[in-house]
């Protein structure tokens, strides 16, 4: 999973490698769907590559080495080609020792090629290369999650998995809470019954940061003013056994839960108080979760070094970032608890 605002998703890697002198590295180095995967990711501008009307539409030409032994390896080599990329592979073709050709022919083409510096044939040969190897990569990458990640206007795996777990893209992409990182947790939130393990695990992963939850936690339900007993009052509220209650106030451990995050740092501390940059995003966690089904609490600890103490003149807040007397430091220190819902914008 991944923090921040990410535009829906994270940078593909094969769209920030760096592209390096492909005609200068050995070529075992490279794998024919890997190189042909960043070339994709590279050029956004053209078509994606195996659906392109033309082949001088794609960045790179690809063709098949003549040889007659089985192939060491997926590329033979890669050179530089008026503008593009020369791709040769050893393999997939029609010549060599697997391929559908009758080997004499392969022996033809690489004496043309090599004693006669003659690549008619081969090139004639590479024409249909090309579009056959276009086609594999197409076939490959169709059936890659992670290779529809590199050109995001054709990436549909992220609203299979946000289906699943009953979330539309749309409605997902301007929130708080990045979508990739939401579609990530789906695993959790397909299933029916919420599991505290898969929360804390989920936003431990995400923020970075120890959590976990504890359940049952006692809170007060405020009953209605229609629902209290009251002397003189009729109705069932009144009915000794039956709806009967004194106090304005009942006890609940049913509906309430406590995330404990920490220990932390004091600036991880600020960052999940009231007016904190990820107490937003925390808040748009846990409804992922559990909607507003449940009440919830935060405990946020902090590292007893990273406490600072209270002292005239200091720039520290009251009752936000200062604590009185000599911490314990064999123990976490508890810094706030309070509900995040009272203080959600939205």
């Amino acid at each position: 999973m991944f923090k921040g605002n990410d535009d829906n998703v994270p940078p593909s890697p094969a769209a920030t490698a760096a592209p390096g002198n492909y005609a200068g590295q050995a070529p075992w180095k490279l794998s024919f769907l890997g190189l042909l995967r960043h070339l994709s990711a590279r050029h956004p501008d053209l078509p994606p590559i195996g659906q392109a009307s033309r082949p001088r539409d794609e960045p790179f030409r690809a063709g098949q080495q003549a040889a007659l032994t089985f192939a060491p390896r997926e590329i033979a080599q890669v050179q530089p080609l008026a503008g593009r990329l020369k791709v040769q592979l050893f393999g997939l073709g029609m010549l060599g020792p697997n391929g559908a050709l009758p080997i004499h022919l392969t022996e033809v083409v690489r004496e043309r090629s090599e004693a006669h510096r003659d690549n008619t044939t081969a090139d004639f040969l590479d024409l249909f290369h090309h579009r056959a190897f276009t086609q594999f990569y197409r076939a490959w990458a169709s059936a890659q999650a992670t290779a529809g990640l590199d050109r995001r206007d054709g990436e549909v795996f992220s609203r299979y998995v946000g289906w699943l777990a009953g979330n539309e893209a749309d409605e997902i992409a301007h929130s708080t809470l990045p979508p990739h990182a939401r579609l990530a947790a789906s695993a959790h939130q397909v299933r029916e019954a919420r599991d505290p393990d898969g929360i804390a695990a989920t936003l431990s992963h995400f923020f970075g940061v120890p959590v976990r939850l504890e359940e049952y936690v006692l809170h007060w339900i405020a009953v209605d003013p229609a629902e209290r007993s009251r002397l003189g009052h009729p109705g069932a509220p009144g009915v000794m056994g039956q709806g009967a209650m004194l106090g304005e106030m009942v006890p609940d451990r049913q509906h309430k839960f406590r995330l404990v995050i920490g220990p932390l740092g004091l600036q991880q501390y600020l960052n999940f108080t009231p007016n904190g940059r990820d107490l937003p995003t925390l808040i748009e966690w846990v409804r992922a979760f559990v909607g507003f089904e449940f009440v919830w609490e935060a405990e946020l600890q902090v590292i007893p070094d990273s406490a600072p103490p209270a002292i005239l003149g200091s720039q520290e807040r009251l009752g936000w970032s200062t604590w009185l007397g000599e911490p314990d430091r064999s123990r976490a220190i508890t810094g706030m608890v309070f509900e995040p819902e009272h203080y959600a914008t939205h």
